[in-house]
């Protein structure tokens, strides 16, 4: 999974969090100490975060994102004009997690293709072990808001693709292939293979010889290996 992870979302769908203080836009600190030692914006936007995930979306209320924040509900509407918008800015604040912890992953990475899709992988897998709802917050707004929804995944699948021909011109990955293909196969390997080993497990890690099975699967693809 090469990506490359510098561009900036669109701002499409619900209009971006004008949460004072918060970086990117609303992205969820990775400091997982105290509520009570962050920001407001960024302890109200975690909060916000854990209980999309415990509960979705609908069943989740201002009030309830203010109480698990130790705020009084009144001051959200300094941070967040609704519930909508404070949506929009955590899943925003995932792909900017996760883009940020693949980054930082790929810049310690040793060898080629294999190497990099390694350490790639293995960033997201343990960030959805240490957070296993985010991607059930990002699966629930294909039906909050579809522009957010497919926002994420363009923004994911733009980066890998970038990768993708970069290895194809170095000679490592089949240029025949369309490198937006294999940029939205990492993403569904990802995410199901996810599911399955880290969400489903409640935080569980996603074991090595699964993710050996990953690699395996991408260096090979799905032909026999005697077929010539």
């Amino acid at each position: 999974m090469t990506t490359d992870t510098s561009s900036r979302a669109t701002r499409g769908g619900v209009q971006p969090s004008r949460a004072r203080g918060v970086r990117g836009g609303g992205q969820p600190p990775r400091d997982r100490g105290a509520p009570g030692g962050r920001p407001p914006g960024q302890a109200l936007l975690r909060a916000a975060e854990e209980l999309f995930g415990e509960r979705s979306y609908h069943r989740t209320t201002v009030a309830d994102i203010c109480s698990r924040a130790g705020m009084a509900t009144g001051s959200f509407y300094s941070y967040y004009g609704s519930k909508a918008e404070i949506f929009a800015a955590v899943v925003r604040g995932i792909n900017d997690d996760l883009r940020h912890a693949m980054r930082a992953a790929l810049e310690h990475a040793e060898g080629g293709q294999r190497a990099r899709e390694r350490v790639a992988f293995r960033a997201y897998f343990d960030m959805l072990s240490e957070r296993p709802w985010i991607d059930r917050i990002v699966r629930e707004s294909e039906f909050i808001d579809q522009r957010l929804f497919r926002e994420y995944y363009e923004h994911l699948a733009r980066g890998y693709a970038r990768g993708v021909r970069a290895a194809q011109m170095a000679g490592e990955v089949d240029a025949r292939y369309d490198p937006e293909v294999i940029a939205f196969a990492y993403t569904g390997i990802g995410n199901f293979v996810g599911m399955r080993w880290a969400d489903w497990t409640a935080g569980g890690r996603v074991p090595d010889d699964i993710l050996d099975d990953v690699l395996e699967l991408l260096g090979r693809g799905l032909a026999p290996a005697d077929s010539g």
